[in-house]
């Protein structure tokens, strides 16, 4: 009689799974979970994306109604987490817009809140990490290529122009913040091992989303890269001064010679919507406006009185203020001062658990996890202060961010714990 392999999903070990168990926990949920990355950065499929992402979270309830599993929550991002959710529902109490901040806590927190469960139950092995760094990869790499064709193909624009895509659901920044996010995942792959075929495939990948990066030319994601290099590379000292002195230089050849700057006047406008943002805050420097990602509406907030307390040289704001363009202002904003400490709270936590699967020196892909994931975090946290993050597009590649912290967090403890089994 032929063994039946155990089905090991979330903190369970399934020594007999019937058919059915072992095709939807293994299959079908993974599929609508990969089905929805891989559609992330492509702006008008949501309708697919909205099915994949209900059906997968109908069968996860389903799953905690069943097994009463609840070992996904029992890690240290659990409390920052929780404290921040009830943060945002007390807000409610006080938020300027109760209706949009409502929607946005359903849309923007409690959704990504069960993909983060999804990708941590659902995505607990090795193979199954691997399968979602290649799917996310590709997608964005597709994504790229897509507008890259119609904006200097079709659109008929010289190479040497940045790309800009006003016509398009899908900005330019975000797609610059992909395709960095997913040169980390190929550099993390190519070192943790995938053949000679698929290193063929990742140099592809590679030299594709270093295309996209360079086309979108983002000031904050330039900015980013260095830090983002030191955390990858931080245990090899000669890779690390290597890779800088190559980053460094292409920097400054694609500065100097292809960029063109066609947006003189972003700066001040920034810097002028952060000031706003800032007086916002001293407004209601405790409870936020609420969680509503919107500012409030002009029926809400005297944008006129608050415009003339900023400074002449910083005074050009425009009419319409409907971004922070600034995520970490943008949390004080909306939760306030409360809200932001918790924001913090909760990337301290991942970077301490980042730092712990690091010191795994005899567990190299322990070790090279932690620092992808803490290369991750920083990528976020550098780039949202000059950009909003807190958009469907970037919040799916959050909450992947956040599951590897937590399956990173169970395999920091097996390897310090060896007599602790599934």
């Amino acid at each position: 009689m032929q063994a039946v392999t155990p089905l090991h999903i979330g903190g369970m070990c399934l020594s007999h799974p019937t058919k059915w168990e072992r095709n939807i926990w293994e299959r079908v949920v993974p599929f609508l979970v990969l089905v929805n990355i891989a559609l992330n950065p492509f702006s008008h499929s949501t309708a697919i994306r909205e099915v994949s992402f209900y059906s997968a979270a109908a069968l996860l309830i389903f799953y905690f109604f069943r097994y009463r599993d609840w070992s996904a929550l029992k890690t240290r991002l659990t409390l920052p987490v929780v404290l921040f959710t009830v943060w945002t529902f007390v807000g409610l109490f006080w938020a300027l817009d109760v209706s949009a901040s409502f929607h946005d806590i359903r849309s923007h927190l409690l959704k990504y809140i069960v993909f983060f469960l999804l990708l941590t139950i659902f995505f607990n092995s090795r193979a199954k990490i691997r399968l979602l760094f290649w799917t996310i990869i590709i997608s964005v790499v597709i994504a790229g290529f897509y507008d890259i064709y119609f904006f200097y193909v079709v659109g008929k624009n010289s190479f040497l122009t940045r790309m800009c895509i006003p016509y398009h659901q899908l900005p330019v920044g975000p797609l610059g913040f992909m395709a960095l996010f997913g040169i980390a995942l190929v550099v993390h792959l190519w070192r943790t091992g995938d053949g000679f075929w698929g290193k063929c495939a990742l140099i592809v990948c590679f030299g594709g989303l270093f295309l996209i990066l360079f086309v979108t030319q983002m000031r904050s994601l330039i900015f980013a890269l260095p830090f983002v290099i030191f955390a990858l590379f931080w245990d090899n000292k000669k890779l690390l001064l290597a890779v800088m002195l190559i980053v460094f230089f292409c920097l400054y050849f694609f500065s100097t010679q292809l960029r063109s700057f066609e947006d003189k006047g972003s700066n001040s406008e920034r810097l002028a919507i952060n000031y706003m943002s800032l007086l916002i805050a001293k407004e209601y420097p405790i409870t936020g406006t609420g969680f509503s990602i919107s500012p409030p509406s002009k029926e809400l907030l005297d944008y006129d009185v608050l415009r003339t307390q900023i400074p002449q040289k910083f005074r050009f704001v425009p009419d319409n203020y409907n971004t922070h363009h600034n995520s970490w202002l943008g949390l004080m904003v909306r939760l306030g001062l409360v809200g932001l400490l918790l924001s913090v709270f909760i990337v301290i936590r991942g970077v301490r658990i980042c730092f712990a699967g690091i010191k795994q020196h005899d567990n190299r892909e322990v070790r090279l996890t932690g620092q992808l994931c803490l290369c991750l975090l920083v990528l976020f946290s550098v780039y949202g202060l000059f950009n909003e993050v807190f958009m469907h597009l970037l919040e799916a590649l959050l909450s992947v961010v956040f599951a590897m912290i937590a399956l990173l967090y169970c395999e920091t403890q097996k390897s310090s714990n060896p007599e602790i089994v599934n």
